[in-house]
């Protein structure tokens, strides 16, 4: 039991050694069990194809299943190693984001796509087969084009989606944010600084990223985004860090964003998680 306990949380941590050699009915009769088994050997793509079939036919909950797609991401170079045989036709990216400012918040899914090589059209469901967006690019163009869902109340759950492109699915396994504030207001005084709460990285990927947007009274982008610098405090032996507001104040601001994001891959689409924390220009002002 000791062993079998060991080699179960090593799947879960990353850290089995490859020299562990396991018979598949070691583990657990659960729905997650051949997804375990294809770990231990070694085969991580077919960990995640037993992992999504597990999804589509069994409620798990996602602190069972999460884990087991960190590891798998671990394994794949961030997930660029998930690719099936199916092309993309563009450059696909999906968006989960957290928005709000001092006294709201919500939700919203972005669909983007680039170098478009035929016409496309795309279809996002979520955990619960309700369709969230749908888009449609009707000529093959270089450009960036980018589709938002309507305004959320709730966080989209977390779970298996089926992304369409020209009516071709490809399973998306989405996490959730873990009611984790990524960045929040550091005193009463919200203008003044954030206090940033970087998500954990997960091996092979890149660390999450923070940075500054200048926005005017359309939401509308007035210049490149500015990485934050971030000084590290110690609390409760958390990774936080306090963030000055930048200086100056670019011409037609009306906003001020601070964005964390991350990132993986899931064979050739990105998913990326952002938090967003936006605050009025004027308010910022007071403070200065």
């Amino acid at each position: 039991m000791k062993k079998l306990t060991f080699i179960i949380s090593s799947i879960l941590t990353g850290t089995l050694s490859t020299s562990v050699v396991l018979a598949s009915d070691w583990f657990p009769d659960t729905p997650l069990q051949a997804s375990y088994s294809a770990l231990v050997e070694g085969n991580a793509m077919l960990a995640w194809q037993e992992l999504q079939l597990s999804l589509s036919q069994n409620t798990i909950q996602e602190h069972y299943w999460r884990p087991v797609k960190q590891a798998v991401l671990t394994e794949t170079q961030c997930g660029r190693q998930l690719t099936s045989t199916a092309s993309i036709a563009a450059e696909i990216s999906l968006s989960i984001i957290r928005k709000g400012n001092a006294t709201n918040q919500g939700y919203q899914v972005k669909l983007s796509a680039e170098k478009v090589s035929q016409p496309i059209e795309l279809q996002l469901f979520d955990a619960d087969s309700r369709q969230l967006l749908t888009a449609t690019i009707p000529t093959p163009t270089k450009e960036y084009h980018e589709f938002e869902s309507n305004e959320l109340l709730n966080e989209p759950k977390a779970g298996l989606y089926q992304l369409s492109i020209n009516g071709t699915y490809y399973p998306l396994l989405i996490s959730s944010f873990e009611s984790k504030s990524w960045l929040q207001p550091s005193t009463d005084r919200a203008f003044e600084s954030l206090l940033i709460s970087p998500p954990d990285q997960t091996v092979s990927c890149s660390p999450a990223t923070a940075s500054w947007q200048w926005l005017d009274n359309q939401y509308n982008l007035l210049e490149r985004p500015s990485l934050m610098a971030l000084n590290p405090v110690t609390i409760a032996n958390n990774k936080q860090y306090h963030a000055q507001l930048p200086e100056g104040l670019p011409a037609k601001a009306e906003w001020l964003s601070a964005v964390v994001s991350q990132y993986e891959y899931q064979g050739r689409i990105k998913v990326e998680y952002v938090q967003r924390l936006s605050l009025p220009v004027s308010g910022i002002e007071t403070y200065r």
